[in-house]
């Protein structure tokens, strides 16, 4: 016992709980069940094989035996005489006996040969000869029926041995049987249905691992396995969710920050516009402000000239002081209505428009269906973050013309005799016929909320390029804004 418990424990595990020792039992069951079976029908032919030339040679030793009491009956009363002929045959009889050797007992054998010698021996009288070989042969044939008889009896021990054999395994293994069957079912079929079930349940995204208790050793390694898959694949959903998350807060992040730089931007256009405004009104008044000046300066001469009050003198300087100061000023915010051009360079227009569908597509309901259908190798070389910027206001117009109905903003683009046709479209209301009449204009929205400004920027950025914005609407229903740039280089 103790040499026993210095084997692995993972080893008598595999011993004890294995259905390996039930089977190997079982099979050892059977397998010294049919040797003893053999063994014995073995032995029972060994016996049985001799039996019926033995019965042949005791019948032949009981006829002799019978043949010699006749002959002593009739010598005794004189009626025949035992002849030497008669002694021959009954001698060659007693020979071929003893020559077919199959007598049961040792003894058997000497009895017979006493009796031959006393058939063969003429100096014995008849009847002296028949009393002895009588006698002898007499006492062979009961030796050989009790041979034969305990022969018999061995023998039907033996088949009762085997009966005995042969009912305890008929008993012993169907009990066996049904034994091994409960073990399999309990510990390889209900745990391979267990791990199928499991199985059907990942397409569900359910990581359930399965239990390694009543599973047989020959199924662990697989059952071990399967928990060590599923355990991996609970680690890459658990990965591929943060990663998923990670993605949208930034996506997130990335659209709240473009729509920060969009509402920046309205607010820049406005300044801008209305920079634009000062810029024009500064134009316009500093030409007449020249012409006062320099009506000032010639008066100053003539006032000089005739030696008018100084008080005058220095009131008309006063007022040429503050035109100077005022024609500063214009000059200044001419200067800071100038704007820096963005570089130029190479785009590919139906990529930025595919990166900006991603980035506006959190802002914009789920029930709006973005499209586009631009060429992929599509490359003009245009400014990149105006021309976002400009196609994120003409989505955002259309997104708020559709409201709270369902629909479509779709974007296409070609290219034409060197111009490229940019247009966004949706199946909103449409323009306003006072809209498509009068066209674009700074500070006038179609919205009761818009400051009229998104459009006014976008027609800002086209005719910076040379281009033009064209407005249309669409049948049934809808509204197109077509942005007619030039491309610089055309890639198709």
């Amino acid at each position: 016992m103790a040499e026993w418990n210095n084997y692995p424990a993972g080893y008598r595990t595999w011993v004890y709980g294995s259905l390996w020792l039930p089977t190997a039992l079982l099979g050892g069951l059977l397998v010294v069940t049919l040797g003893t079976e053999f063994v014995l029908a073995w032995q029972s032919h060994q016996r049985l094989q001799p039996i019926s030339r033995h019965i042949g040679q005791m019948v032949k030793l009981q006829a002799v035996n019978i043949e010699l009491q006749r002959e002593l009956v009739e010598n005794l009363r004189a009626e025949s005489d035992f002849t030497a002929a008669e002694r021959g045959e009954m001698a060659a009889d007693l020979k071929a006996i003893l020559d077919a050797n199959v007598l049961l007992s040792d003894d058997t054998g000497a009895l017979v040969s006493a009796a031959l010698e006393a058939l063969t021996d003429l100096s014995k009288g008849p009847k002296q000869a028949l009393i002895l070989a009588l006698v002898q042969t007499r006492k062979a044939v009961d030796l050989e029926a009790r041979a034969h008889q305990a022969l018999v009896s061995k023998i039907d021990r033996g088949t009762a041995l085997e009966l005995r054999i042969g009912a305890i395994t008929l008993v012993l293994f169907p009990v066996g049987a049904a034994l091994l069957l409960y073990l399999m079912r309990r510990r390889i079929l209900a745990p391979l249905e267990r791990l199928s079930f499991l199985m059907t349940l990942l397409g569900r995204r359910d990581y359930t691992k399965a239990s390694v208790e009543s599973v047989d050793p020959l199924l662990r390694p697989l059952t071990e396995n399967y928990n060590a898959m599923v355990t991996r694949l609970a680690e890459l959903e658990a990965e591929h969710a943060s990663r998923e998350r990670h993605l949208e807060s930034q996506v997130s992040n990335a659209t709240q920050t473009l729509l920060e730089q969009q509402r920046s931007l309205a607010d820049t256009e406005r300044l801008a516009a209305v920079g634009e405004t000062m810029a024009r009104i500064a134009h316009e008044l500093r030409n007449p402000l020249a012409g006062v000046k320099m009506a000032f300066g010639n008066l100053r001469r003539e006032m000089a000239q005739e030696s008018q009050s100084e008080e005058y003198t220095e009131r008309v300087n006063i007022i040429a002081a503050e035109l100077d100061r005022i024609i500063a000023v214009l000059n200044a915010l001419l200067d800071q209505s100038r704007q820096n051009p963005e570089p130029l360079r190479d785009i590919n227009v139906g990529r930025a428009v595919a990166d900006l569908l991603t980035l506006v597509r959190y802002q914009i309901p789920a029930r709006i269906v973005l499209r586009q259908d631009i060429p992929d190798e599509l490359v003009c070389r245009l400014p990149d973050a105006m021309l976002r910027q400009a196609l994120l206001n003409l989505i955002l117009n259309a997104r708020h013309a559709l409201g709270e109905s369902d629909g479509t903003i779709a974007l296409e683009g070609r290219v034409g005799q060197g111009m490229l046709n940019l247009s966004v479209c949706d199946d909103g209301p449409g323009f306003s016929a006072d809209v498509l009449d009068a066209g674009i204009r700074a500070f006038v929205s179609c919205r009761a909320d818009g400051m009229g400004l998104g459009l006014s920027m976008v027609q800002r950025f086209v005719r910076a390029q040379g281009g033009e914005v064209k407005l249309s609407n669409r049948e049934p229903h809808g509204a197109c804004v077509t942005l007619e740039l030039p491309c610089g280089r055309v890639d198709v």
